[in-house]
Formats: C-alpha cells, structure tokens, sequence
C-alpha cells in the first residue's frame, strides 16, 4: 500500500484549478440528476480500496478494476464515465496504452495517471498518446487528490453542457429551416382558401378585401404566439398610422403604412425564445446575425401574398437607419421608403415606451426619438412622431 503523504508531485496539463465562471470566480459543481461515475485502474487491489474510501462520500460511484483489459470492458458495460484514473505500470497494459484505447470510447471523459514512478518518459508519453490531462504521482495528499478528482468532472460536466446547447441549437436550425419551408407553402394554402371562401359567400371580391383579411389571419396568429408581439405591433400601427395622417400622405398609402406596421414583425414567429425575450444589446454576434433575419423572413412572407406586396418593401426595411448603418441592406435617407422610415420611428418610440412604465414615460420616448433624428430617423418625421407620441401613447 502507498500510504498517503504532506508533500506530492504533480505534472498537469492545462489549468491545475476549478474553470472560471465570467465574473472570475470559481463554479461550484453541479452534477447531474443522473449519477456520474468514475473508473479507476490498479493492479493494486489495496490502492483501489483506499481510493474508494477517499471518494466514499462524492455524489459520483467508484467503479473499479485490476487491469486494463477489465478497465476497458467496464467502459464498454458502463455510461456516464465522467472521469478515469488509472495508474501507470500494470502487467500486460500500460496505463497509456489503456487510456489510448478509453479516449476511443469516451473522449469526453478526463483521464488521469497515478502512479508512483516519477518518470518525465512515461508522463509524457501518456499526455501525447493516452490524451491524459493529469498526471499524479504517489504517495497522494487526500485534499489535493479530491480537489483534483472534482476539477476533471467539473470539466467533464461543461464538455456535455456544451455539447447539449450545440445540439439545441442544431435542432432549433432544423426546425426552423423546416418552419420557413412550410410557411411559404402554408401561406399560398390559406391565401388561396381565403380567397374561395369570399368567392363562395359571394361578397364582392376585391384585392383590397382580400388583404383585408389575410392581415387580420396574420394579426390573430401573432396574437396568439406571442402577446408582447401582437400589442407591440399593434400600438406600432397606431403610432405609423397618426405619423402618416399628420404628413397629410394619400389614404392608400396611410392605410398600406398601417398594414406594413401591423405585420413588422410577422418574420419572428417560429424564431428561438432566447431572440425575443433579450434586447438587442445583450445579445452576442451569432444571435444578433440571427435576430437581423427576421426582417427579411418577413418580407418572405408577405411577398408570396399578391395583395400584400405593396407593403412588403416596408417590412423588409423598417430596421434600415438614416446613416445607412442599419439593416438589412445598409439603405440610407430617402433610398428607406418612406413607410419604412415611419414605422422604424413607431417602432423604437414604442419599444421605450414599453420599457420606461413610468408617468413622464412620454417624456422620455420624445426625448430619445429626438436624439436619434438624422442618426437612425429621418429628421423631416420629428413633428409628425411628436403628435403621434402625445395622442397615442397611453
């Protein structure tokens, strides 16, 4: 028996600690539901009992064997191995040798030399071709051998984390590519039934009928995924709709503004809840290049809809700014339509009202809209958005 000692020698590979959590401090453990387990190899039964009373009290079970070929059957017989602790010079298999043929059948997993031959060949050999990421040497210190033991499932633990969110986000652009395909389809589907229904009723059919209520369809489905959404739009509407009348702009194009800022943000359903429920400034590059899409899945939409494509460039545009540093085109001044332009303005004055919740609310929203002109809006819409503001926030 290597009885345990004060002092150890240890030969790491990487970071010797617990990894870091983004504010620096060290992150507790948190093991899974499902228990972990550990696998230890010595051709030294009194070693591997010893090493069993040390881990007695961890939430993870000490699975055991006296050799390489039974270490590799219990790997083949058993999941979840988090960890494999294996010493250095056994008949028949080497511990190198051994963990070579374990990282083929748990890569994920953390594997470590202990041995008691302070050889630099053998560590180094067992870094190079058994993927070891520690190397200890006996006689161990208990405190040291635990904290050591715990930092290789810590790591373990956030490989499969990591591997899990990769996996969520692979379904989730699974489904949503599936979602986009079907839309197109399911779109032309209703739009083509709506239209034989009114035909059927013998109402008078029009074009203008017929946007009509495919905007209300599209309306109520927005309603129905997501709440924030629907009021957000349709105060956005409200909002587009006064700035157009107080520009004195033609009915028609008042009313195609009005629709376009209904169905602004018709692109983000079936997008992922961590889009939505964040603002932009807190997202990072992939979910913000993710984000951005929404405009375009919106035009895409619209634009399979006849009697929609007049407000189509509209949604498509509405995140253009004035400088041209918006998206999804960089357009700038007068090449933004102008219904594009209105809604941009309807659309942040709304989205600060919203997060404001305070009495001089209004306030603030004439305010910020203010200090945006000629940067994100178009400086001629400033009086128009004012009038907007005071008659239709509430």
């Amino acid at each position: 028996m290597h009885p345990p000692a004060k002092e150890q020698v240890v030969i790491s590979v990487g970071s010797t600690t617990g990894t870091p959590d983004p504010e620096g401090e060290q992150m507790e453990l948190q093991l899974p539901k499902k228990s972990l387990n550990i696998l230890c190899v010595d051709d030294d039964e009194i070693i591997l009992k010893t090493l069993k009373r040390i881990f007695r009290r961890e939430q993870f079970q000490v699975l055991t064997a006296t050799s390489g070929r039974e270490g590799l059957t219990i790997l083949k017989q058993t999941g979840n191995i988090a960890l494999i602790l294996s010493d250095q010079q056994m008949p028949e298999m080497t511990g190198t040798a051994f963990l070579q043929e374990a990282s083929k059948l748990f890569p994920d997993s953390t594997r470590m030399v202990l041995t008691g031959h302070r050889d630099a060949d053998a560590a180094i050999d067992a870094i190079n071709h058994g993927g070891v990421h520690r190397f200890l040497v006996k006689p161990w210190d208990e405190e040291e051998l635990l904290q050591t033991v715990r930092d290789g499932i810590q790591r373990y633990l956030l490989i499969r984390d990591d591997q899990s969110r990769n996996e969520v986000v692979r379904l989730q652009r699974d489904e949503m590519a599936e979602w986009n395909a079907n839309l197109k389809k399911r779109v032309l589907q209703q739009t083509a039934m709506m239209r034989q229904q009114l035909t059927d009723s013998r109402q008078n059919v029009t074009p203008q009928k017929i946007g009509e209520v495919i905007i209300s369809r599209f309306a109520d489905l927005l309603a129905q995924c997501y709440y924030r959404i629907s009021k957000h739009s349709q105060t956005v509407a409200a909002l587009a709709a006064s700035m157009a009348e107080t520009m004195k702009l033609p009915p028609t194009q008042c009313e195609e503004i009005r629709n376009a800022a209904l169905l602004h943000d018709i692109g983000k359903i079936g997008m992922p809840d961590r889009l939505l429920s964040r603002g932009r400034e807190l997202m990072n590059s992939d979910d913000l290049k993710e984000y951005q899409t929404h405009a375009v899945r919106g035009l895409k939409v619209i634009d399979n809809i006849d009697e929609l494509r007049e407000v189509a460039s509209y949604i498509r545009h509405h995140h253009e700014a004035f400088n041209g540093q918006g998206f999804p085109d960089g357009l700038a001044g007068e090449r933004i339509p102008l219904g594009a332009r209105i809604i941009a303005v309807a659309d942040y004055a709304e989205n600060i009202f919203f997060r404001e919740g305070t009495p001089n609310a209004k306030y603030v929203v004439t305010k910020a809209v203010a200090g945006e002109m000629g940067r994100l809006f178009d400086p001629a819409l400033a009086s128009a958005a004012n009038i907007a503001v005071i008659q239709i926030l509430r």
